[in-house]
């Protein structure tokens, strides 16, 4: 377990791939289902459970869609179990990270900036890097294309979410 969750870190560390991980379904499920309780959690901070929870089953259905569009496209379906680890893994850890983050600026007031507005920046700055380097192994693209496909990917994510938020009456 210890090596698993190292491999994780590696990931993170742009130290690893996503073909470093087992080829396993029961570990990419459990990848999965980890990003997405961790996801409800947040969610669930500042939402009403059935808000937070549709919320938590966009946000994942966007990142494993994302690795089968792309994985699709360029015919590399095969890779599917690891890049799918890979996102739900590492996306699992910088939610881990992130929270605390989130949680204190949620109770700072309006306009009150603070050293952790900055850190939650560079987390998700390391988040896109992380997530253009899993891109990278996986569809075989140069670093700058696989950050410009992740920054594309969290856009989107946002743009969804805040549909939600909106059509949920939460803004």
């Amino acid at each position: 377990m210890f090596n698993l969750l190292k491999l994780f870190f590696d990931l993170c560390l742009l130290k690893a791939a996503p073909q470093d991980l087992p080829y396993s379904r029961f570990l990419m499920l459990l990848s999965i289902g980890c990003y997405f309780l961790i996801g409800l959690a947040v969610s669930l901070q500042d939402e009403a459970f059935g808000m937070a929870m549709v919320s938590a089953v966009v946000d994942t259905g966007l990142l494993v869609g994302l690795a089968y569009l792309g994985l699709w496209m360029r015919d590399f379906m095969p890779r599917s179990i690891q890049t799918v680890t890979a996102f739900a893994g590492t996306g699992t850890l910088f939610e881990l990270m992130g929270w605390p983050l989130v949680t204190y600026l949620q109770h700072l007031g309006q306009g009150q900036g603070s050293i952790f507005s900055l850190l939650l920046l560079v987390l998700i700055v390391w988040n896109i890097v992380v997530i253009g380097n899993i891109l990278k192994h996986a569809l075989e693209l140069p670093m700058w294309a696989g950050t410009g496909v992740a920054l594309l990917y969290i856009y989107t994510s946002l743009r969804v979410m805040t549909v939600l938020y909106v059509a949920g009456g939460t803004s």
